[in-house]
């Protein structure tokens, strides 16, 4: 029998539940209630669902009733770098409109399981659903576009996190690249994305990404002391086994956020296990990114991993399903999660 969704609760029920595997998914007419960011959070985790208009006809079908998942079906949808090109002409508009939207993967302490922290991910907004980042945010780096969309997504994320209930007082993180963190005014400039939403800057984070090398360590530091004296905490992104930014480690870095590979790689590596215990001797916070399964999750938790994020803990989310994925992330024990 097919699944099917028919109202805003059953749709919020499956995103924050990390429900996965639809392979037909029926857009709502614009007169329907169920918010769109939650079908776009739907499609992201059912890569290959087809996304469909939803028409008269298919509504009548189930006695009326609003279809809103369908596992039947095997067309993949179209999500590849074609599509961004064709709207790279308006991504300088869009980014001061409404194209960009944010979604939100959650980070939890290892040992509390509370949640601490979420990353800020951008997505664009497109029919049928919005684009993930690999197929816009090259483009935009080829237009000279890297500074604005950056300033964006922290003005949306400081937005969306000063309306959070005051019982989710969370950090958020944003990436930047080393071109853009080596910038003079990168305190200033932070400080200004987040002013009007009157978040404090304690609570907004910078993950360094590895797009770039760094040229020049004594400037990093520069800007890495700048952001530190503002109150902005900047963590190491993407950290690999044997990874050559090991050099960079006696930088004043708020913590390290461990690759999916290299996490993957620990239950059956020992020099991997070794590399992490060395790290976190250092007195590092260490974040694993890519957790997908609750051996997995206990055992950073014994090499001394703080902080766990990935599919395991939680997909992407609109901030909006934040709240409900927190009050179900809470009851559910361990065992009983999958990735």
């Amino acid at each position: 029998m097919p699944t099917i969704l028919r109202s805003q609760a059953e749709v919020m029920s499956a995103v924050v539940g990390n429900t996965t595997g639809f392979t037909h998914i029926l857009l709502e007419d614009a007169e329907l209630p169920i918010q769109r960011a939650l079908v776009d959070a739907l499609a992201e985790a059912s890569p290959r669902a087809v996304v469909s208009p939803l028409t008269p006809l298919a509504a009548l079908s189930e006695n009326g009733d609003f279809l809103r998942g369908l596992l039947d079906g095997t067309r993949p949808t179209e999500h590849t770098s074609l599509r961004a090109h064709r709207i790279t002409s308006a991504m300088q508009a869009g980014l001061s409109g409404d194209s960009l939207l944010l979604r939100y993967q959650p980070i939890v302490d290892t040992h509390s399981r509370r949640l601490v922290m979420v990353e800020a991910l951008a997505r664009w907004r497109s029919d049928p659903v919005a684009l993930t980042p690999v197929n816009f945010v090259p483009a935009m780096e080829e237009m000279g576009l890297s500074r604005m969309l950056g300033a964006a997504v922290t003005r949306l994320a400081a937005r969306d996190l000063s309306r959070l209930p005051g019982r989710l007082p969370i950090a958020v993180s944003v990436n930047l690249s080393v071109p853009e963190m080596e910038k003079r005014d990168i305190a200033a400039w932070l400080g200004t994305q987040i002013r009007a939403s009157r978040l404090p800057r304690r609570r907004m984070f910078v993950e360094l990404t590895e797009t770039a090398p760094v040229k020049d360590r004594a400037h990093l530091a520069r800007s890495m002391r700048r952001l530190n004296a503002a109150g902005h905490g900047v963590m190491l992104d993407d950290f690999l086994l044997d990874d050559p930014r090991q050099n960079l480690l006696h930088l004043p870095f708020a913590g390290i956020k461990l690759d999916r590979s290299l996490v993957q790689s620990l239950p059956h590596s020992a020099r991997a296990r070794e590399q992490v215990r060395r790290l976190a001797r250092r007195g590092l916070q260490l974040t694993a990114e890519g957790v997908s399964s609750p051996m997995l999750f206990r055992l950073l938790k014994n090499l001394g991993v703080t902080r766990a994020q990935g599919f395991l803990v939680g997909r992407p989310l609109p901030i909006e399903a934040l709240q409900a994925w927190n009050n179900r992330w809470r009851k559910v024990p361990l065992n009983s999660l999958k990735e």
